[in-house]
C-alpha cells in the first residue's frame, strides 16, 4: 500500500467534502465519511495500514454511506473520489 498516494486522496476527498456548498456537514452521515476519512488520514500518515488499526470485525464504510447519501451530480463526483480512494487501500487485494 502506498501510504503517501492515501494520505494523499483522503485529504483531498476530505477537502472536497468539508470545502462543498451541496453538501450538508451536519448530516450524521457525512460526520460518519468525515471521522473515517480522518482515520484514514492519521494512520496512513505514520505509514501504518489504517484497515489493522480497526477494532475486529470493523470495516469502512464511507463508500456505502456516499452511495447513498450522494445522489447529485456533485454528490457523484464526491462519490467516484471515495470509490478512488478504496480502490487505493484495497489495491494490493485484488492485485
Amino acid at each position: 500500500m502506498n501510504f503517501v498516494s492515501l494520505t494523499k486522496k483522503a485529504k483531498v476527498a476530505k477537502n472536497i467534502i468539508t470545502g462543498s456548498k451541496f453538501i450538508d456537514k451536519s448530516n450524521s452521515s457525512v460526520v460518519s465519511i468525515l471521522r473515517q476519512l480522518d482515520f484514514i488520514i492519521n494512520h496512513s500518515e505514520q505509514g501504518d495500514d489504517p484497515r489493522t488499526k480497526l477494532k475486529g470485525g470493523q470495516k469502512f464504510t464511507y463508500s456505502i454511506i456516499a452511495s447513498r447519501e450522494f445522489c447529485s451530480p456533485d454528490e457523484l463526483k464526491v462519490k467516484s473520489y471515495l470509490d478512488e480512494l478504496s480502490r487505493e487501500m484495497y489495491h494490493d487485494d485484488y492485485s
